[in-house]
């Protein structure tokens, strides 16, 4: 096992995980979140979203940890119930990919083209669908938030502790990093052995899907060059880049979601927010499959 790439790769999980939950706590302290949600809210409320939930997505847009770790401690606190802090949390991925979205997109571009290209539109657009559907079943299952920021001043962001949470969240995170990292190359091999054999794909479009699951970077230059050499078309290479994604969803959720989940609420919750992230994310992932994948029946 690569032990100098696991201890870097936890190192950098530490890094985001202190310094997004750190500028999280400092935009709560600021009372910048307070300002700014008590000009949302009434817009926000209509679409039953309410001022805790505003707050998290909010956070969220600069570190998904620190809107859960707001979310969760809104919980502890009562000001939620269960059920609002669990597809609340589930909703903050979008913020927090749109924050990410344009560096991928321009990485995208410039290593893969108009495949590229396509290949980022196509997340944001399924990200934001699978966000659209989150709050469509929050609030169809009657656990929207109601409560309005002014009507409370005890809701102010303000009030929110972080700091056990560091604690609780760290090593949790560590242990699930690592079991995403030993699952990497176990994945690759098994794709590469099981996969790339009697099948009617170009050997190219299983080796850019495979590459994905250690980074969406190296699966990008893959596509790149084999779309440059032309073993793959662009409809080809799409189809790789987005089979690459689907591959990934489990390491991914391991890596980036299972360690906070588990370290922020309880053992109960955070089974059911992995198996609903898994559930919804496969589900727009599959979808997107099959329309990439008409191009190259037709």
């Amino acid at each position: 096992m690569d032990w100098r790439g696991l201890i870097a790769g936890e190192l950098r999980l530490t890094f985001d995980i202190l310094f997004g939950l750190m500028i999280g706590f400092a935009i709560l302290k600021s009372g910048f979140a307070d300002k700014l949600m008590r000009r949302l809210v009434p817009r926000m409320q209509k679409a039953g979203i309410g001022a805790v939930l505003g707050m998290a997505l909010t956070l969220s847009m600069g570190s998904a940890k620190a809107g859960a770790a707001y979310i969760a401690s809104a919980l502890d606190s009562g000001k939620i119930k269960e059920r609002t802090a669990m597809w609340g949390t589930l909703l903050l991925s979008f913020p927090a990919y749109l924050h990410r979205w344009p560096t991928t997109m321009v990485m995208a571009v410039s290593m893969a083209g108009l495949a590229g290209a396509i290949f980022g539109t196509v997340i944001l657009l399924r990200s934001a669908a699978r966000f659209i559907l989150l709050i469509f079943i929050l609030v169809r299952s009657g656990n929207a938030e109601k409560t309005k920021l002014e009507e409370n001043p005890q809701n102010s962001a303000q009030e929110i502790r972080f700091n056990k949470r560091l604690i609780r969240t760290l090593p949790v995170a560590w242990i699930f990093f690592a079991v995403a990292y030993l699952m990497v190359p176990w994945a690759e091999d098994t794709i590469r052995e099981r996969m790339m054999t009697g099948t009617v794909l170009p050997l190219a479009v299983l080796t850019v899907a495979a590459a994905s699951i250690a980074h969406v970077s190296a699966a990008l230059a893959l596509a790149g060059g084999s779309l440059a050499v032309g073993e793959l078309s662009v409809a080809q290479a799409v189809f790789a880049l987005l089979l690459g994604n689907s591959f990934g969803i489990i390491t991914r959720l391991f890596r980036a979601n299972a360690g906070y989940y588990f370290g922020l609420f309880r053992k109960d919750m955070a089974g059911w927010l992995l198996f609903w992230n898994l559930t919804t994310t496969s589900l727009f992932t599959l979808f997107s499959l099959v329309l990439a994948a008409l191009p190259l029946l037709l």
